[in-house]
């Protein structure tokens, strides 16, 4: 009965939500404002990602990164090399992001703690230099090397990215909601809190990691064909930036690691902070965030929702 009404009440307020974020588009005329919400939104589905993964196993991952380039460069790829439409190339961005990563997470997912961190840091540093290197070394024209590959400039404007974005991120949130309420994610909860045990009362803990990173990869890959195609113009050193996965985690655990709400509060704040202070402060904005987002740890170090699900009992979030 207690959990048909906390479901009862996520709808409550999940509907009434997406269905104000949909109309913003609808209800501005101002393109920064439509930019600036197209990125909040996009920051809520990658450090949802993140969430997927490493927010509920425990298992810090350092190299998420290397999917959205994956993505990135998959559809950079499929649209110049081959003429392929944007929507398929994303789609396919994210099916090639989750193919590697599930050769990838079965070795990977057997190390724990920093030897898992170090590991996937690894593997994202060693993909940029592939797409580095790739053409010098064999002699061919693919990924183009440090000069990046520029893909067609879009027709569309910033309400479709918009609604691509939204489309994507709302069902990273639903993945989230059903984690919470699934023997999947309580299997990945088990893990968090003690894996041995979790094995021993009969938890494939390898499995259900695997489906996690996989399903993480998935998305990211996607994210990054969207992002590709948006601004037209990708590098290896920005496709598979460390900062982002730096950004992922910071994000994720302002709004509380392992939490369903967690990387929407935290990527939300941590945008518009950033985007506020960065307009007014543009030389010292910076250490204007950093000191906020200490701030905030050391008050707050279970994160924003994940304190105030610790204090207040509530389920949902």
């Amino acid at each position: 009965m207690h959990q048909i009404s906390t479901a009862k009440t996520f709808w409550l307020f999940f509907i009434p939500a997406c269905i104000a974020v949909a109309l913003i588009p609808l209800f501005t005329s101002s393109e920064y404002t439509l930019r600036v919400s197209a990125l909040v939104i996009f920051w809520i589905g990658m450090s949802g990602c993140w969430n997927i993964m490493s927010g509920y196993t425990g298992y810090i991952d350092f190299g998420p990164v290397v999917y959205f380039g994956i993505g990135s460069y998959t559809t950079a790829i499929c649209m110049t090399r081959f003429g392929a439409l944007f929507l398929p190339s994303a789609i396919l961005s994210g099916v090639v992001s989750a193919l590697i990563a599930l050769p990838i997470g079965i070795p990977t997912l057997r190390l724990r703690g920093a030897y898992f961190a170090i590991a996937t840091f690894a593997f994202a540093e060693t993909m940029k230099q592939v797409a580095l290197e790739f053409d010098r070394t064999f002699g061919v024209k693919f990924f183009e090397g440090s000069h990046g590959i520029t893909l067609p400039i879009s027709g569309h404007d910033n309400m479709f990215f918009f609604y691509c974005v939204f489309a994507v991120t709302l069902a990273i949130v639903l993945v989230h909601y059903a984690i919470e309420h699934s023997k999947f994610g309580y299997g990945l909860k088990a893990i968090h809190e003690a894996e041995a045990s979790a094995e021993i009362a009969g938890v494939n803990t390898t499995g259900v990691k695997l489906r996690a990173y996989v399903t993480s990869a998935f998305f990211l890959g996607i994210l990054g064909g969207i992002e590709a195609y948006w601004i037209t113009y990708i590098t290896p050193a920005d496709a598979f930036s460390v900062q982002k996965t730096v950004q992922m985690v910071i994000m994720t655990l302002l709004g509380g690691m392992g939490t369903f709400l967690g990387p929407i509060v935290g990527a939300s704040f941590f945008t518009l902070l950033s985007e506020v202070l960065g307009t007014k402060f543009v030389e010292y904005y910076l250490i204007m965030v950093g000191a906020v987002i200490i701030g905030i740890i050391l008050v707050l170090p279970s994160g924003i929702i994940g304190t105030l699900k610790a204090r207040k009992g509530i389920r949902f979030i």
